[in-house]
């Protein structure tokens, strides 16, 4: 049985699933909307994860499995408080069973919520450099003055999330994020003099994109021509679902593959 972890909504799940049923695989959808009852045991003599006791293969493409039921997370005066701590618990829950089921499965588990959720960009950044990879300039700053020395030396900039996706909910709106972007000169100019840090690199021109899965040892490279389309030269990222970029399998150089796996 093949489990899958995802979101609700996440295309690529929805794709891998197609593919599943081509093939005719047996498996379980698991959306982190939904709640999962849980009966873990561990003694002397055993050690069942009872929800998981027929798996054989996971993609975990997003999220984890949701042990919290609705009536639990409710809706009273410091809901947030309550559910903070709660998500703390089951946290210790979701990273022992991961590790529990990459070392039974090995190669036959694919991605994993703790490195995703402690994935840090400036450390990859660093690695990048260390295995011989190039990296854009890069820098985090608070101060305007600073901000403003950056675009003056490249020119052109840009600007993304340091971590995930902005996505905040309040009661009355929700703020989401609109991509990679440029960083104008007047955006600097409108900012206060000190702000919260932000992730700046110098824009590299590119005649495409490319974007590598790695299973195992072995590497899918993928070409995508998000220069021909505007909204989509900065960053492919900045989907245009209309009119989807053009992907293609290439083949990477052996030396930047080489640094690739020391990367990883």
């Amino acid at each position: 049985m093949i489990y899958l972890i995802s979101e609700k909504k996440d295309l690529v799940t929805d794709l891998v699933i197609e593919w599943l049923l081509a093939k005719g695989r047996a498996f379980k959808r698991y959306n982190d909307n939904v709640f999962v009852a849980t009966n873990t045991c561990l003694s002397n003599q055993e050690e069942q994860i009872e929800e998981l006791k027929d798996v054989e293969k996971v993609w975990q493409r997003r999220g984890t499995l949701n042990y919290l039921p609705d009536p639990v997370i409710g809706n009273y005066p410091n809901r947030q408080n309550y559910i903070n701590y709660l998500f703390q618990e089951v946290k210790i829950l979701n990273e022992y069973q991961e590790q529990t089921l990459k070392k039974r499965l090995k190669k036959n588990y694919i991605g994993s919520y703790q490195h995703e959720r402690t994935n840090n960009k400036l450390l990859n950044l660093a690695v990048a450099k260390e295995v011989g990879l190039q990296i854009p300039t890069t820098m985090v700053t608070s101060l305007k003055s600073e901000l403003l020395a950056f675009y003056r030396q490249h020119s052109r900039i840009i600007s993304k999330d340091l971590r995930a996706p902005v996505n905040i909910r309040t009661r009355h709106k929700n703020i989401i994020a609109s991509g990679v972007k440029i960083v104008a000169l007047e955006d600097i100019d409108r900012m206060e003099e000190n702000f919260a840090p932000i992730f700046l690199q110098e824009y590299i021109e590119k005649q495409y994109e490319i974007r590598l899965f790695i299973v195992g040892d072995q590497f899918f490279p993928m070409a995508i021509f998000s220069q021909n389309d505007e909204q989509t030269k900065v960053d492919f990222r900045n989907y245009n679902k209309k009119k989807p970029n053009r992907c293609v399998p290439v083949t990477i150089p052996e030396p930047i593959e080489k640094r690739v796996r020391e990367f990883m």
